[in-house]
This record gives C-alpha cells, sequence and structure tokens, in this order.
C-alpha cells in the first residue's frame, strides 16, 4: 500500500488517539480531585499567575476571557453557521452549531454533576455557577477548535492552514489562563475543561467523518 492510500488510516487513527487520550486526561484529573491531590498545585499557579496582576493587565484578561463567553460563542456560532449557509455548506453548518451547542449543554450537566465550587482566592470578576471543568475553557476548546478544523478543511493553502491552527491555539490557552488570572477558576478546572474540551471536539470530528461517509455510501447505491 503506497503512501497515499495510507494517508486517511492515519489520519482516523490518529483522532481516535487524541479522543482516548484526553479522555483519559479528563478522568486522570477528576480522580485526583475526588482523592483531594490538586490542592497544592492549583494554589501555587494561583499564586504565580495572579502575582502579574495589574489594572492595563486585568482589562486585557477581561477582554480576552469575554471572547470565550457564552454570548459572545452563541452569537459568533450563529453567525459563522449563517455565512455556511450562505456559502451552501450545510453539512458544516450542522455540524458547527451542533458541536458547539452540544458541548455546552454538556460542559452544563458535568458542572451540575461534579458542583465544585469556585476559589475565593482574589476574584476580579463576578461568576456564578459552579466551577469544574471551566466553561470557557471547554467552549474555546470546541468552538476555536472547531473553526480551526474548518478552515484546515476548507482553505486552500499550506500555510493558512497552519496559521488558522497556530491562531486557535493561541487563543483557547490564553483563554484558559485569563480564567486563573480572573481568580474565578482553580488550574486543575481549566485543565479538565481543555481535556474533555478536546475529547468532545475529536469525538465529533469522528461522527461527522462518519456522517459524509455513510452518506456518501448512500447516494453511491443509488
Amino acid at each position: 500500500m503506497n503512501q497515499k492510500n495510507w494517508r486517511p488510516y492515519a489520519y482516523y487513527g490518529a483522532l481516535a488517539l487524541f479522543l482516548v487520550l484526553f479522555t483519559w486526561g479528563f478522568f486522570e484529573v477528576v480522580d485526583a480531585l475526588e482523592e483531594n491531590e490538586v490542592a497544592a498545585f492549583d494554589k501555587m499557579i494561583i499564586q504565580e499567575v495572579q502575582s502579574w496582576i495589574n489594572e492595563g493587565r486585568t482589562a486585557r484578561m477581561v477582554f480576552i476571557t469575554d471572547l470565550a463567553s457564552v454570548k459572545f460563542l452563541t452569537a459568533a456560532t450563529g453567525l459563522i453557521a449563517l455565512f455556511l449557509l450562505f456559502r451552501k455548506r450545510y453539512g458544516w453548518a450542522l455540524f458547527f452549531v451542533l458541536v458547539n451547542g452540544l458541548g455546552g449543554v454538556f460542559n452544563g450537566f458535568l458542572k451540575e454533576l461534579f458542583q465544585r465550587q469556585r476559589p475565593d482566592i482574589l476574584p476580579l470578576i463576578e461568576q456564578g455557577g459552579y466551577s469544574f471543568p471551566s466553561g470557557h475553557s471547554m467552549g474555546s476548546f470546541i468552538f476555536y477548535g472547531a473553526l480551526s478544523f474548518m478552515l484546515f478543511q476548507l482553505v486552500k493553502g499550506k500555510w493558512k492552514k497552519i496559521t488558522a491552527a497556530v491562531l486557535a491555539g493561541c487563543m483557547i490557552l490564553l483563554v484558559g489562563l485569563t480564567r486563573i488570572y480572573l481568580g474565578v477558576h482553580y488550574p486543575s478546572d481549566v485543565i479538565g475543561g481543555f481535556s474533555i474540551g478536546a475529547a468532545w471536539l475529536f469525538f465529533c470530528i469522528m461522527l461527522f467523518h462518519f456522517t459524509e461517509y455513510w452518506m456518501r455510501r448512500r447516494l453511491s447505491r443509488r
């Protein structure tokens, strides 16, 4: 089998591997929480990150964190879906709405399941609800990750694809950092949010590809 024929197997194998690894990572964080093994780690990271606090930086952190708020992600998802519908990319529009919408529902379910209280170490903004896993961290990974995946599939040009992936990765990491800086999440909340957000994203990508394959098979039989 030549290299071209091997590529799909390597691609889908990598997706499955990432799904397993991030799912495992999430349950490792959950296990550490249940065993109370993260208190010292959380405290050390919070103290370090919050030692950077100053007025100008706080304003920038609030701006960045708002780019992963429920309101922003909902509006952005709607606008991107409308653009995709306008371009007659119906499958992509449905994928983008479902991966983000159901991801938000999934995060709400997990918060109610674990019911971890938020940290009370110098919160710089008000934030209600439970703490684990971080909704902003999970939501940013799903939204910016899904956007990067779509651009990688739809946009031509190697460097455009790489740029999209790098920018998405930087945005995701910055959002997680802001949640610790602003004092509304423990670092373990952020890591948990990233882990389960990534697992959800890779699961949805695999489901999307499977649906594409199934529909092509059906059309070919007609």
